[in-house]
């Protein structure tokens, strides 16, 4: 377990440290506030990153999550980095539902109502605007901000690569310089840029008396607003907590998001390029997901932690490929066209496993309610 010593002001002492978890990258506690400022309150929440591969993006984790602390609204207090130890002390949010336990449930217009707030709290954490990005890309540094450069780029480039080559697909050159294009017409877009969570899945969204608060910010970066809505618009774009939506969910969560992001980007909503840019946001992040989960598929696992209940991932791909090939058919002609080719290959070559190639609808709505919106 972390060890504090010389890391805490000498006004503070913590207790013994309770696991709460973590991965690969960090370890995460929960400790007791045995003396220290009111602003810490009972308890403290320490994050320490594990030391990793160079060359690794999670080597990069504690920056991230550092520069997503002290920068994101609706993120647990920032209340002590230390960059030598790798090492964040931050406010405890308690130990209360999540939204994937809200749609993992039994209450429909539970899950609803958190899902729409979850979207409204991650359109409103963002920071956006001159000066507000230059003090967060100032933390992040260079380094990580070529980085969230040169993944927006290779992501959907070599997702589409890995496809064409596990499928023998025909349209992934004109599908790459398509979804490149997108790429660099958001990068042009600098008055739509701002920091985002970047990670903002179900089971990193706590339930609180006081709203949906946003945890494990170690993917926050400087991109493109459509970027963030994108987790609204599809959902989930980097989460394994994705089932169909009911009817009108999407669109919910999009209005939610857009509508407190235009607190930080004045004129959002009403700009004619929106829901195109978010549609091709959707796009780049289903190619990127190709590259992530398609070995998955063709070995035909179930995505979920442990204990928890996740869609297969031939599902999961044909529900995203299929979005794709229906939203995208008119803006962007060729990755639809790829993503419609991916659908016709798959259900192919998967038809003995046909049972598993439907995306459920989400529990906590029930079949009835969980009918396939042609939005989603």
């Amino acid at each position: 377990m972390t060890d504090l010593t010389g890391l805490l002001p000498d006004r503070v002492r913590l207790g013994d440290p309770s696991p709460l978890g973590g991965s690969t990258r960090s370890e995460v506690t929960r400790r007791e506030v045995v003396r220290g400022p009111a602003a810490w309150g009972s308890s403290v929440v320490v994050k320490r990153f594990l030391p990793q591969p160079e060359g690794r993006s999670a080597a990069m984790g504690w920056r991230r999550e550092m520069v997503g602390l002290r920068h994101l609204r609706g993120t647990p207090e920032l209340l002590l980095a230390d960059e030598g130890a790798q090492v964040l002390v931050m406010e405890d949010l308690g130990a209360g539902a999540t939204l994937a336990d809200a749609l993992l449930g039994a209450d429909p217009g539970a899950a609803w109502g958190h899902t729409v707030a979850w979207a409204g709290t991650l359109g409103g954490s963002l920071a956006a605007g001159p000066e507000s990005l230059a003090r967060a890309r100032d933390d992040l540094g260079g380094a990580l901000l070529a980085e969230d450069r040169r993944w927006q780029e290779d992501y959907p480039r070599r997702g589409v690569e890995h496809l064409v080559d596990v499928a023998g697909l025909r349209s992934g050159r004109a599908a790459v310089a398509q979804a490149l294009d997108v790429v660099d017409e958001l990068r042009h877009d600098t008055d739509r840029h701002v920091l985002g969570p970047g990670d903002a899945c179900p089971d990193n969204a706590v339930l609180t008396p006081s709203g949906v608060r946003l945890l494990d910010v170690e993917g926050a970066g400087v991109r493109h607003v459509a970027y963030e809505a994108a987790y609204a618009a599809e959902p989930f774009s980097t989460c394994w907590c994705v089932f169909t939506p009911p009817a009108g969910l999407t669109e919910a969560t999009l209005t939610a998001f857009t509508r407190e992001a235009e607190r930080s980007l004045p004129g959002l909503a009403a700009d004619p390029r929106w829901p195109r840019q978010v549609r091709a946001a959707v796009a780049l992040w289903v190619l990127s997901g190709t590259l992530w989960l398609l070995d998955g598929a063709v070995a035909d696992r179930t995505m979920a932690p442990e204990g928890r209940t996740g869609p297969a991932f031939r599902a999961l791909l044909l529900h995203r490929w299929g979005w794709v090939a229906r939203a995208c058919a008119e803006e962007l002609p060729d990755v639809a066209a790829l993503c419609e080719e991916a659908t016709v290959w798959a259900r192919r070559s998967w038809a003995p496993a046909r049972g598993r190639l439907e995306l459920p609808g989400y529990p906590a709505f029930g079949a009835a309610r969980s009918q396939r919106d042609p939005a989603n």
